[in-house]
């Protein structure tokens, strides 16, 4: 079987095909046979070197594919399973062709979805809903600011909080072709930043009022213009630093004055609990319909690369995929 590894930190090129024998399931245990695994932006900064993980290692967190082999009779060989965690699993992430992980990291994906959907669900959505209604004390009624529709957790975070009961969820997009594509997915309120501030934006969005949430993976001049949008003692989430891992607001007026609660999101303080309480509600949400993962293209998997680099350099609307078939 192949499967893609890194072997010392450094260049996307680092991500490199190797051949490794096939997984035997033991106790308790399931070989998966991929069909699709997502990249994530803790895959890069994984390969980068900036989180720590022992070398040589295979990347990937989430995915789906068909049991292969297993020794638990609740899946059964040839049945669709999707990962709801892949974290620490026995020979490595899902970017090889046969991922062998334990029964319980596993749910049967439904009839009625697919395989490439399955693989884009869990990071985004389980990520949107923790740092709503966990962290940003998100209630129904509630205006929600989520920049950077084109990436997965912005378009899970603008899903989900409308079928929480937001009021309105305002998100925005660097390009004109993205704000079109935004549009035809059913996005109502996007901001242009071609065209006009994100401040500008939502005062004209908000008639001036502002945001009770923000949900924010980008910083820089976005953390900024999010910072002098929030209401009043309203919270602040920030997720990550894609744009820029620096940000300059106005201390006084738009976080002491105001009484901003800035909140950090990190993966690791996450509890099971918390994971499984978002499991639940993004799965059942899924499975009936009301949400449904972009997905801006899949790679074949040999393509780890190019995949990752166009994922890092924003050039998709969308989750990124690795294809196995």
């Amino acid at each position: 079987m192949k499967a893609i590894q890194v072997n010392q930190h450094g260049s996307y090129e680092q991500l490199s095909v190797v051949e490794l024998p096939l997984p035997e399931p033991g106790e308790g245990q399931v070989v998966v046979k991929m069909l699709a695994a997502a990249i994530n932006p803790l895959d890069d900064l994984m390969r980068q070197g900036r989180i720590p993980v022992p070398l040589p290692f295979i990347p990937g967190n989430e995915g789906a594919g068909v049991v292969s082999a297993s020794s638990v009779p609740e899946f059964p060989i040839g049945l669709p399973v999707m990962f709801r965690q892949a974290y620490r699993l026995p020979r490595g992430g899902t970017w090889q062709e046969y991922v062998l992980t334990p029964a319980h990291s596993l749910v049967a994906i439904p009839e009625s979805k697919n395989a490439y959907e399955a693989a884009a669900l869990r990071t985004a959505y389980e990520t949107a809903h923790v740092a709503l209604t966990h962290l940003g004390s998100f209630e129904p009624g509630h205006v929600v600011l989520a920049p950077g529709v084109g990436g997965g957790i912005g378009n899970a975070v603008v899903q989900l909080a409308h079928n929480l009961g937001a009021a309105r969820v305002i998100t925005t997009t660097s390009s004109s072709e993205k704000a079109e594509k935004a549009k035809k997915a059913g996005i109502e309120d996007v901001i242009n930043l071609q065209q006009e501030s994100l401040r500008a934006g939502v005062a004209r969005l908000t008639n001036n009022a502002g945001v009770d949430v923000v949900i924010d993976g980008l910083g820089g001049d976005i953390t900024r213009d999010g910072m002098a949008s929030i209401k009043p003692g309203r919270t602040y989430v920030l997720l990550g630093d894609a744009a820029s891992p620096e940000a300059k607001f106005n201390i006084s007026h738009d976080f002491l004055f105001k009484g901003t609660k800035l909140v950090g999101y990190r993966n690791m303080d996450i509890s099971p609990d918390l994971r499984q309480r978002a499991f639940a509600t993004y799965f059942q949400l899924w499975s009936a319909g009301k949400i449904t993962p972009l997905i801006a293209q899949a790679f074949p998997f040999y393509q780890a690369p190019e995949a990752q680099r166009y994922l890092m350099e924003g050039h998709n609307f969308g989750k990124v995929l690795l294809a196995f078939t």
